[in-house]
């Protein structure tokens, strides 16, 4: 199965993903990244830091970039 990487984002603070998730193909990688957004968010809701800004880039095994899924998206 496929190893897939998601890294974050946002002003002034950008996360590296070195350990990476398997995901069977680029749909559920999305999924992935959708709830990595959703649990983004809502620590920021809890920390009252509240930004929407940032973004989840996912990229495959060979750290080419797959997707890159705005925070944001996760509030739909």
């Amino acid at each position: 199965m496929p190893r897939y990487f998601f890294n974050f984002s946002s002003e002034g603070c950008e996360e590296v993903d070195l350990v990476g998730k398997c995901c069977p193909n680029d749909v559920a990688a999305l999924q992935e990244a959708l709830h990595a957004a959703s649990a983004i968010m809502h620590r920021r809701l809890h920390a009252e830091t509240f930004c929407a800004n940032g973004t989840i880039e996912v990229e495959d095994e060979q750290h080419r970039t797959v997707l890159t899924l705005p925070l944001r998206a996760a509030a739909y």
